[in-house]
């Protein structure tokens, strides 16, 4: 994954951002994009900019399309929470890996404690990549029965 930059979504890149969440399949649109709401979240974040309370980036391909969408949002908390997906035809390529190190990296230099998200309990590949990523499954968040991840700094 040479090839990809990751950068702060902007105005602009609504195109980008609609391609993206139109190629999803039906898994991915049941695990991440339910009812519209992730892809609703990063349109309004690139109309309003509020980088106060969340950050959007991108993971952009060399020929513009984009290949990942990483967030963090809460950032006001001392562990904000964390979104990701990854194109479905660039998985396998440890880009999810990159987009979480870069989250990682910009909790840790911004003072934060960690990184805390949920995923479905069918999201299998997410579980591994985010236990790999040092995130540890404390149990369930909600009445959503999500799994609860937590990663801190210093373990």
């Amino acid at each position: 994954m040479e090839n990809i930059t990751i950068r702060p979504i902007v105005a602009g890149d609504e195109g980008a951002i609609n391609e993206f969440f139109d190629a999803m399949g039906g898994e991915s649109r049941a695990l991440f994009n339910r009812h519209g709401g992730n892809q609703a979240g990063v349109l309004n974040f690139c109309r309003e900019q509020n980088t106060d309370r969340c950050r959007y980036w991108m993971a952009e391909a060399t020929d513009g399309r984009m290949a990942g969408l990483i967030f963090l949002w809460d950032l006001h908390t001392g562990v904000p929470w964390l979104g990701i997906a990854v194109r479905e035809d660039l998985r396998g390529q440890h880009l999810g890996r990159k987009l979480i190190a870069f989250a990682q990296d910009y909790a840790r230099e911004n003072g934060k404690g960690g990184i805390q998200l949920t995923t479905h309990v069918a999201n299998l590949r997410g579980q591994s990549l985010y236990e790999t990523m040092g995130f540890r499954k404390l149990g369930t968040h909600g009445a959503n029965g999500e799994f609860y991840y937590l990663f801190r700094f210093g373990e």
